[in-house]
């Protein structure tokens, strides 16, 4: 076996091995522009954004942060890059997370990529997205996995600990209803069409 079938079979072992529930995947307006150092900015801002959302002063002070594993992705013609991701529902409301996650996306920045684009979902088969955020492996290696902006410190107890008023309050003010409404929309159209392609 090549040693990047092999590392990769490890990669794949290690996140089944973790708790996480949610699949998603971020898009550019055009990853084809879009240079890899810019592209890293936003992502490292947009989860430094999520994680003050969800968890507050804790974020920073306690490093209570979404627990996520990004990988960086360059489609089949090695220029579209984007980032797939797996993490764990930082609420119990799981729909919600992925609706609110795919609205501070798309309102981010100019430069990020639209709800219909970007695709965030609750988990169907964690096998099957394993699969998926690494099947790049073979060409960027170890490299697919973001490690400065995944993160893997906070448990499941640390997060039901934040799910305070306060953190709905943060939650109603990242994005505005019509905000939330469409992103609702874009999770229902995903589903449907990941149901009927299933």
């Amino acid at each position: 076996m090549m040693d990047w079938q092999r590392e990769r079979r490890e990669l794949m072992d290690y996140l089944l091995e973790q708790d996480w529930d949610v699949f998603g995947t971020l898009k550019f307006v055009d990853g084809r522009t879009n240079g890899s150092a810019t592209a890293h900015k936003l992502l490292r801002s947009y989860w430094n954004r999520v994680d003050r959302m969800f968890f507050g002063h804790a974020s920073e002070r306690k490093g209570v942060r979404l627990p996520r594993w990004c990988f960086a992705h360059e489609g089949s013609d090695t220029e579209n890059f984007h980032i797939h991701f797996v993490l764990k529902s930082p609420i119990s409301d799981m729909a919600r997370a992925c609706t609110v996650l795919n609205a501070v996306w798309a309102q981010h920045h100019h430069q990020t990529g639209p709800m219909a684009k970007n695709w965030i979902m609750p988990v169907q088969s964690r096998t099957s997205a394993v699969n998926y955020v690494t099947r790049e492996y073979w060409r960027l290696g170890s490299a697919t996995l973001l490690d400065e902006i995944s993160w893997a410190k906070t448990s499941a107890a640390d997060m039901a600990v934040q799910e305070t008023e306060a953190q709905a309050h943060r939650i109603n003010k990242a994005a505005s209803s019509a905000w939330i409404t469409a992103a609702t929309a874009a999770l229902t159209d995903q589903q449907s069409r990941y149901t009927h392609s299933s």
